[in-house]
């Protein structure tokens, strides 16, 4: 799977989606818990939650011109675990 890239400024404060709907839809399953595994240091996680079938994460902060990986864990009713990854570039324009 291909990992999504977005930028942000750093002063922004902005959410993005990680898409588990494909996955969900070829193990007839559905979203129970999930965890957000950001980078220990740059970027903030805010929040983050399950919305239908994605992994909603609002992220803050980050250091201009650098990037920075998202990891997020579904797991689901039926006991399956799948991870997906973003990539945020954060650039001062």
């Amino acid at each position: 799977m291909a990992i999504d890239s977005f930028t942000k400024q750093p002063s922004e404060v902005q959410d993005y989606d990680m898409d588990f709907g494909e996955y969900l839809a070829l193990m007839a399953d559905t979203p129970a818990t999930h965890v957000v595994d950001p980078p220990p240091v740059g970027i903030t996680l805010i929040n983050s939650s399950i919305v239908g079938q994605n992994i909603k994460v609002w992220l803050s902060g980050g250091t201009s011109g650098q990037r920075y990986k998202i990891t997020g864990r579904m797991t689901t009713a039926g006991g399956r675990t799948k991870e997906h990854e973003i990539l945020i570039l954060v650039k001062d324009t």
